[in-house]
């Protein structure tokens, strides 16, 4: 019998194939399945297929689906005593038919199985990703020796994980770059008990979507929105006094009568073209900023100003139209803190338009007009990552640029 290498040794045994999900099969909360997550791409959605943990279940005219979702299923599992004297006796006939002996019972729990709705958490993606699907997007029960992580290795680190001998610097680049997230065994006590907590707490979004102006957006998290209203299936959200509504007849009554905002509150500090910039102050305008925040918590994590908001300033950025100023996104900063920059959000549909260098640039500019230093509240998220990153990568090339070097070296940089 042959000697296995190291290398050998340390890869999982030969997986057996995944169990397939029958009409019959009880899908448990907890439990691993292979997902179809919807993805899109340049040719328009297609299905990847992932490994995702069951959150919640729920009955289907109960759960909201994703804005990926093209129906909304029911059904109604209560029958009538007529109704189940001619269920019983179709189903004894069918039984008859194909040698089969299937309950009535069992029938219509087979039913009700194939109706609920599934919360699901994909593997080493962020929860923004979290959503509801139906028992047709899951495949088969997961078998975790045949996956490996959905994360992204760079070529050049491959040899180096898989001779496990990564350095502390290699490691420390390679969980930056894919936004791996610490886990509780990196964190102290106190900090892995507050961080269970928090996902515990917000586990499942309490709102699915809203209506904000002409869009209809997907919630990425949970906001302390009040419960009366974290129960409609779509919130209703004006862009201009960011007031929260439960129906649409709500919204429309609002626009039509009662919203008499255009702008936000505040003084505007910038303007170029077509968009404004805003300084609200929290203490004057506390209302207004309560609303923004509980806006801004729906596509942010670990975030918790929601209502203390007197201590804050508020930079608020909008396109401007002939009908209003509409906001697009913002940043806020503490009045007595080091730090230039304590939380940054841009809406999803205005992203990948550079709002977020305009606020970060903004945010470093007061800085300097105050003469202090000042650097953005941590941790980032992994979105706020990608944005510093993608701010400073913008001023190396802008510096290197106005050095008009032919051929730039490391050493001249250092220099």
């Amino acid at each position: 019998m042959s000697k296995r290498s190291k290398k050998d040794r340390s890869l999982p045994p030969a997986a057996s194939p995944p169990e397939l999900i029958t009409p019959s099969t009880i899908l448990k909360v907890g439990e691993a399945f292979i997902v179809l997550r919807r993805a899109p791409n340049k040719n328009g959605v297609t299905d990847e297929r992932c490994l995702a943990t069951v959150v919640e279940i729920r009955e289907g005219e109960q759960a909201s689906t994703s804005a990926s979702s093209t129906s909304t299923i029911t059904t109604t599992t209560t029958l009538s005593s007529d109704d189940m004297d001619v269920c019983k006796v179709c189903t004894n006939l069918l039984n008859d038919v194909s040698g089969e002996n299937v309950s009535v019972e069992a029938d219509i729990a087979a039913r009700k199985e194939q109706f609920k709705m599934y919360y699901v958490h994909y593997d080493g993606m962020d929860r923004r990703l979290d959503e509801w699907v139906g028992r047709n997007r899951i495949v088969a029960r997961a078998n975790p020796n045949a996956f490996t992580s959905v994360l992204s290795v760079p070529s050049s680190l491959t040899g180096t994980l898989e001779s496990g001998t990564l350095t502390r610097s290699q490691r420390r680049i390679h969980e930056e770059f894919n936004h791996v997230q610490r886990s509780y065994e990196d964190m102290d006590a106190t900090t892995a008990k507050l961080e269970k907590e928090h996902a515990e707490m917000t586990k499942v979004k309490n709102i699915d979507k809203i209506r904000y102006g002409d869009y209809e957006i997907d919630a990425w998290y949970v906001s302390p929105y009040p419960d009366e209203y974290s129960k409609a299936a779509i919130l209703y959200i004006c862009e201009y006094c960011l007031a929260y509504m439960r129906t649409e007849a709500e919204y429309c009554c609002h626009m039509l009568h009662y919203c008499d905002r255009r702008q936000p509150p505040g003084d505007e500090i910038y303007r170029d073209g077509n968009l404004s910039v805003y300084e609200v102050d929290g203490k004057t305008n506390k209302a207004y900023c309560q609303c923004l925040c509980l806006l801004s918590k729906l596509f942010l994590d670990h975030k918790t100003l929601f209502f203390d908001v007197e201590t804050f300033l508020f930079y608020v950025l909008c396109e401007v139209d002939e009908v209003g100023a509409h906001v697009v996104g913002h940043f806020s900063k503490e009045r007595l803190s080091a730090n230039n920059l304590a939380c940054i959000m841009v809406l999803p549909p205005f992203q990948r338009k550079g709002y977020g260098k305009l606020l970060i640039q903004l945010s470093y500019e007061l800085s300097s007009r105050e003469g202090v230093i000042g650097t953005p509240e941590k941790p980032l998220s992994d979105l706020g990552k990608v944005s510093y990153r993608s701010y400073w990568w913008w001023i190396l090339l802008e510096a290197l640029d106005r050095l008009n070097i032919d051929d730039v070296t490391v050493r001249i940089i250092q220099n």
